[in-house]
Order: structure tokens, then C-alpha cells, then sequence
């Protein structure tokens, strides 16, 4: 009897309509609510991802805006007995560090002219200072006098270069924004 008994409340239980059940229901609107907010849930992940990410260039954009403002500020103080190892040295880094700064964004239009005018002035720069190599039997006051007069013009040149690069990157981190 037992065994036909629980037959008989199977049998009962399939021949009812699952839905006609409160608990049906009760569990189909839970889980469209945790439909919901699952894809409630991943939106804002995902706007949170693209705030972080934005978050980050504008970082990095206004870190490299600080080290471009370094290189010009060193530009600018420029001393008046400059002598050759220290123009070569001074020039070698700003055309490293800037370089470095600006490679990342070749494929960018803006920075594109910016940066074929840095690499002509840095070019000329080179070719003037070689012209003032110092030689064996030169006057050391004249040689000091004659480098810097050489470089001023090319080093401010390269400082004006950084400074429209500089505000280029500003303009992107406020707009950015």
C-alpha cells in the first residue's frame, strides 16, 4: 500500500500544472529581478571600467605634462658659461626624454608637426654644436661664451616645442574630463 500510495501523490503532482502554483511564480519573479540587477550590475561595471580607464590617461597625460614643464624650466636657465660637455650632455637629454615622452602618440595628427619640428631643431642643434667643438688651442672664456651663443636659440626653440607639446597634452586631459 505504501509503495501505490506514493505512486498515487506522484502521479497527482504530474498531472498538475506546474504554474498554477504560487511558488512558481513567487520564484520566476525572484529571478527576473536577479536578471535585473545582473545586468544592472554589469553597466555600471562597465561605466566604472571606462571612468577608471579615462581616469588613468588623464594621469598619465598630466605626469608627462609635469616632465615636459621640467625639460622647458631647465631650458630656460640656460647658463651663460655653458661649456661643450655640458651643452652635449644637456641636449643628448632633452632629445632623449622628449622623445620618449612624444613616442607614444606618433600616430596622433596634432603631435605629428610638433614633432617633426622638435626633430629638425634638435638636428640643427647638433650641427651647431658641433661647429663649436672645442679645439686644443682654443681660449676656454671664448669657447664658453661662443657654445652658449651657439645654443640659446636652438635650446629656446626646443623649450617653445615643449610648451605647444605641453598645452596639446593639457587641452587632452581637459577634455578628457
Amino acid at each position: 500500500m505504501k509503495v501505490e500510495d506514493g505512486l498515487g501523490e506522484v502521479l497527482k503532482i504530474l498531472n498538475e500544472n506546474f504554474y498554477e502554483g504560487s511558488e512558481f511564480w513567487i520564484n520566476l519573479i525572484v529571478g527576473v529581478i536577479g536578471v535585473i540587477f545582473s545586468i544592472m550590475a554589469f553597466w555600471q561595471a562597465k561605466k566604472a571600467k571606462e571612468a577608471a580607464s579615462a581616469a588613468a590617461r588623464t594621469v598619465k597625460i598630466q605626469s608627462l605634462t609635469i616632465e615636459l614643464t621640467e625639460i622647458a624650466q631647465r631650458l630656460d636657465k640656460l647658463d651663460y658659461n655653458l661649456d661643450f660637455q655640458s651643452a652635449r650632455d644637456l641636449l643628448n637629454e632633452v632629445s632623449r626624454r622628449l622623445r620618449r615622452i612624444i613616442a607614444p602618440f606618433n600616430d596622433r595628427d596634432d603631435i605629428a608637426q610638433l614633432k617633426n619640428d622638435l626633430t629638425i631643431v634638435i638636428s640643427e642643434a647638433k650641427r651647431a654644436l658641433d661647429n663649436v667643438r672645442p679645439q686644443i688651442s682654443d681660449d676656454e672664456d671664448a669657447i664658453a661664451n661662443n657654445i652658449y651663443f651657439a645654443m640659446q636659440g636652438h635650446f629656446s626653440s626646443i623649450s617653445d616645442i615643449t610648451a605647444d607639446i605641453t598645452g596639446l597634452f593639457e587641452k587632452n586631459s581637459i577634455e578628457a574630463m
